[in-house]
């Protein structure tokens, strides 16, 4: 017998988890979570290493043995990019570098003028203030106070002897210093410390606040362990899903409304297995068609790239490496073209690395599926390295990095530029990685040729489906993009509330 929900939400991380957690909230409302990766039901009291771990390293925490193993597509001179993404409940959000920083105003107002109403940043700064508690600046008005996410910056105290060389040669560079990265005023032109969503040395993601509220209420159920297949229909409504569980069983499950949150890479595999995209690839492996979408087409990142450095002293890590950030000037109403960060790299070799990071990429790349099968990978090509006009953003970065690299504070540390002798070229060429920020591969548009989503990030042509994820951005961010995961999964479960005429919980002031 087939089991019935009101509500399915695949994927439980960081828009996932917040969706499923808030929708359960209301007593009337079955909810199942489904989520890939292994459960960690007693983590409150037996904390798993990597709900504690990680920011030590650049690679993160929980891999490879909670991640999905996904790697970009080759490029023709060989260069692969590793993709992590979390494979657990509480998807990425639990691996990730713990960086709790929202995109620009203009980021968000870019939305909203291609039509999608109700993602401008008037309307979304009331989700960013309910999700936080700002244990810094949580007085301000563009701040919450009492929300699940606690965040904090680390003091100057703290960091690392490149973190420091970094602040002081940006200042030096004329970067205006800034104490609030998430301050509406903070996108351009400033260099200040990181905000970290950890307390206690816990990892904040959805597992450690959201799920494990949401565990203690009799309507809300989790399944771990468990891939989802497809999504299941009667003509053109979603009716339930079908996944694979612990024991390689299919087992179909009945919802009135099925939310996707399986990220920007995982969640067009299963609309197109589904039958939800592109005609020409769904009959290559013998799915028939639901509906013609542009599934998986759009793909962004923030494509980066280093200047290595050999400096014993700089090389020396006394804790965290993501502690702060600057962010390039642009000119008023304009963006920054690129941010960067400095990180300890190996004490025994003496080097660190100054990281540039494109806020906005013109390629775009595309996810597919190559098999019908849902163990198998997933065709990723981000399309890294493929205009002209994104080398141009590395150049203006890189100008700034080996500036950077000759002020005082790096002179004083005898910092030597061991890419020096290199062109942006040749260093991008080789060396292009990814800020793990992927987006936009069901992108929210009002017109169904544009996007897969409408506004509400209901499925175009689809009842009772909708997709809610980094995949539905419209355009990225400059900025990371998990906070904005969270915001999204606050949003969906609100407007899902409304629709089924029960109350959602008003949107706090702070």
């Amino acid at each position: 017998m087939v089991s019935h929900f009101d509500v399915v939400v695949v994927g439980s991380g960081s828009s996932g988890g917040v969706a499923a957690a808030r929708l359960a909230e209301d007593p009337s409302a079955e909810v199942l979570l489904l989520e890939a990766g292994p459960d960690f039901p007693d983590e409150e009291v037996l904390p798993p290493l990597f709900s504690v771990s990680g920011g030590h390293r650049w690679i993160p925490a929980g891999v490879p043995e909670l991640e999905w193993g996904y790697w970009d597509a080759p490029h023709p001179n060989g260069h692969r990019v590793r993709l992590a993404r979390g494979r657990l409940v509480g998807g990425s959000s639990m691996v990730n570098g713990c960086v709790a920083v929202r995109g620009a105003p203009l980021d968000y107002d870019r939305w909203a003028a291609k039509g999608n109403a109700g993602w401008s940043w008037d309307k979304l700064l009331p989700y960013f203030k309910r999700i936080e508690h700002d244990a810094d600046f949580g007085a301000e008005p563009y701040h919450g106070q009492g929300g699940p996410i606690h965040i904090r910056r680390y003091p100057e105290s703290t960091w690392s002897p490149i973190h420091h060389a970094f602040h002081e040669g940006s200042l030096e560079l004329g970067l205006r210093e800034h104490p609030d990265l998430n301050a509406p005023d903070a996108y351009a032109g400033v260099v200040g410390p990181w905000p970290s969503n950890r307390l206690n040395e816990v990892r904040l993601g959805t597992l450690t606040t959201y799920i494990r509220r949401a565990r203690r209420l009799p309507n809300f159920t989790l399944r771990g362990s468990c891939m989802v297949d497809r999504v299941l229909f009667d003509r053109e409504r979603a009716v339930g899903v079908r996944y694979i569980d612990a024991d390689g069983r299919s087992v179909d499950v009945g919802a009135d409304t099925v939310i996707l949150s399986a990220g920007a890479y995982g969640t067009p595999p299963i609309l197109q297995r589904s039958g939800v995209g592109p005609r020409a690839l769904l009959h290559s492996h013998g799915i028939e068609q639901v509906a013609e979408l542009p599934v998986g087409a759009h793909l962004t990142d923030h494509p980066n790239a280093a200047i290595m450095v050999h400096s014993p002293i700089l090389a020396e890590n006394r804790g965290r490496i993501f502690l702060n950030n600057c962010r390039a000037p642009a000119e008023p109403g304009e963006e920054p073209l690129w941010q960067a960060l400095a990180i300890p790299i190996d004490e025994v070799d003496g080097t660190a690395a100054v990281v540039l990071l494109v806020n906005r990429q013109d390629a775009e790349g595309h996810v597919a599926i190559s098999s019908a099968e849902p163990a198998a990978p997933p065709h990723i090509d981000h399309g890294f390295n493929t205009r002209e006009s994104d080398l141009r953003r590395f150049e203006a970065a890189w100008e700034f990095g080996r500036a950077l690299v000759r002020t005082a504070p790096f002179r004083a540390a005898g910092a030597v530029d061991l890419s020096a002798h290199l062109s942006v070229e040749e260093i991008v060429a080789t060396g292009v990685g990814t800020a793990q920020h992927p987006a936009g591969s069901c992108r929210m548009a009002p017109d169904e040729r544009d996007g897969v989503v409408a506004p509400d990030l209901a499925v175009h042509g689809i009842d009772g489906l909708y997709v809610a994820d980094a995949s539905v951005f419209p355009d990225n961010l400059m900025n990371n993009i998990n906070l904005t995961c969270y915001v999204i999964g606050e949003v969906v479960a609100d407007r899902l509330r409304l629709r089924a005429g029960r109350p959602a919980e008003p949107v706090r002031a702070s």
